[in-house]
């Protein structure tokens, strides 16, 4: 017996359930699904998630997560029952209709029509209005992700410049700057992170499909190399320890190198485990 609950943070999410199901910490075991996000200038926030799990005896006696939170409200209910029963005297006083009805029948129809039917139009105007504004070009949407993207680089003190290049729905936007390294960061992981919020920008502002790559120096490329030579290299671990292989998190494109890769590797198989963004390739021998 186990329920999901989500929040803001893990101890909000663990406090929600424990009030829901009415137990403590020592009547369940606690999962962490995924640990959540506060995301970065509003992108990427993602709430955490928990797993309560029933580990008590006495409380698996109810069969049911729905049972068990049944059988502990119902003493409430029925204690907020009683003090608002309504007497017969109280119900069975008269109610003077008379005016009612005369100011219903006073009122002509034709002074009600027009106003409803102005709001109507305005309302369609407004939303055709809301339409146009996000109607943008992949041409012009590029750009202005370009540019913000840019002013978030700026932000963090690196100077730099950004080149636009476009080829079917694929935006490809190259930074210049000397201090290359710092965009970059550990494994790509601070231009993965810069390529996530750039996507979710150009998502806002252009509402066909379309996906945005962040590159500097060629990284992209020779990142790709790496991959495909490490996939190589697990793979035959895999072989010879006759076990699976884990690699570590990676974005879903760098996961696809991954896969393409080994694909062609007979007696090989491959496949991605976890969450985003923790998700992974697992290797294992046929």
């Amino acid at each position: 017996m186990y329920r999901i609950y989500t929040e803001k943070t893990v101890d909000e999410a663990v406090a929600k359930g424990l009030h829901e199901l009415g137990v403590t910490e020592d009547d369940i075991k606690i999962e962490v699904i995924d640990g959540g996000s506060g995301g970065f200038l509003g992108f990427g926030k993602r709430d955490a998630e928990v797993q309560l799990t029933v580990i008590n005896p006495e409380l698996k006696t109810y069969g049911s997560i729905e049972a068990m939170i049944e059988e502990r409200t119902q003493p409430e209910q029925k204690e907020t029952a009683e003090p608002v029963q309504i007497q017969p005297e109280e119900v069975q006083e008269p109610v003077e209709q008379p005016i009612e009805t005369e100011i219903t029948e006073e009122v002509p129809e034709t002074l009600v029509t027009p106003e409803p039917a102005a709001a109507e139009t305005k309302f369609e105007d407004d939303i055709e209005d809301e339409h146009t504004v996000y109607e943008s070009p992949i041409n012009s949407a590029a750009d202005d992700t370009a540019d913000y993207i840019s002013r978030v680089v700026h932000e963090m003190n690196i100077p730099n410049d950004t080149e636009i290049s476009i080829k079917d729905t694929t935006v490809t936007i190259e930074f210049h700057a000397e201090l290359a390294a710092k965009i970059i960061g550990k494994r790509g992981q601070t231009l993965n992170a810069l390529q996530e919020l750039a996507q979710n920008y150009f998502n806002t502002i252009y509402k066909s499909y379309g996906t945005v790559f962040l590159d500097v120096e060629d990284y992209r490329a020779k990142r790709r190399e790496t991959l495909e030579s490490l996939a190589v290299n697990m793979a035959k671990k895999a072989m010879r320890t006759d076990g699976p292989v884990k690699m570590e998190p990676m974005p879903s494109f760098e996961r696809k190198t991954m896969h393409h890769v080994l694909s062609r590797m007979k007696n090989i198989e491959t496949s991605s485990e976890g969450r985003e963004p923790n998700r992974y390739v697992v290797i294992t021998k046929k």
